[in-house]
């Protein structure tokens, strides 16, 4: 099965779109939603209703939903976010309220399991180093493959079945990574809604989980939309600029 990976649209409808036409061109059959579907953007409602109405899709939750439904401590947010989670709550509907509480924080299907923290830390690690990856090892159970989110980066880490010498970096656009499943991996598809590895585009990924493939893909969309809808909102001003630098 091809399966449409998406994580962090952070409420960035037009994001989204952009993002499941050429997932759709592309003939995925699924999706795995790695969570923070809303949160810093404009459009969570529309964001929770796009997720809700796809074909074949797991979905988890993401430290940002949470927090939008009281569920996570925000203390450890910044002054930003901590603006856009309370402006969330103020237009959320009751049924998406319901709907992210109904979501789990890990998951597993078939050839992989899918967090969006880390599998140590759920819903707020970042697994963004060597160092971290090392650490989560042993917390890889019944499946050696882990999608994960938060982070922002498209990337990968590995520990090598040959040697177990660990191994990861930055992956670029249209880039193809085999699959070993003797070998744990960790695989973070970038941001939907808001990336920061320099590029504004949005990114996703494709896994071909029969040929065990996985591909990075990136896709333009109206940012100007996007930053308009968030000045009307009044959302932080810091929060809009940033989508135009993908940082």
């Amino acid at each position: 099965m091809k399966f449409g990976i998406i994580a962090d649209i952070h409420a960035n409808y037009p994001s989204l779109e952009a993002v499941l036409a050429i997932l759709k061109k592309n003939e995925v059959e699924g999706y795995l939603v790695l969570g923070d579907i809303i949160g810093y953007g404009p459009h969570p409602n529309e964001c929770l209703e796009a997720v809700i109405k796809m074909n074949n899709a797991l979905v988890i939750v993401g430290n940002h939903d949470w927090a939008c439904v009281d569920l996570e401590d925000v203390s450890s947010f910044n002054t930003m976010a901590r603006q856009s989670v309370d402006w969330t709550k103020t237009v959320l509907k009751k049924e998406n309220r319901d709907y992210i509480q109904s979501l789990d924080y890990i998951l597993g299907s078939g050839a992989f399991m899918a967090v969006h923290g880390s599998p140590r830390d759920p819903l707020d690690e970042y697994l963004d180093s060597l160092e971290i990856f090392e650490e989560n090892i042993p917390f890889f159970k019944e499946r050696n493959l882990c999608f994960v989110g938060h982070h922002h980066f498209p990337l990968y880490f590995r520990k090598l079945a040959a040697d177990g010498i660990l191994v990861g970096n930055r992956l670029k656009e249209n880039e193809e990574l085999k699959i070993n499943s003797a070998e744990i991996t960790v695989v973070n598809p970038g941001s939907v809604g808001q990336p920061r590895d320099g590029d504004a585009r949005a990114s996703c990924g494709i896994f071909d989980d029969h040929e065990l493939v996985f591909k990075i893909l990136r896709v333009a969309y109206d940012i100007n939309l996007v930053q308009q809808d968030m000045r009307q909102k009044q959302l932080p001003d810091a929060l809009i600029q940033r989508l135009t630098v993908g940082r």
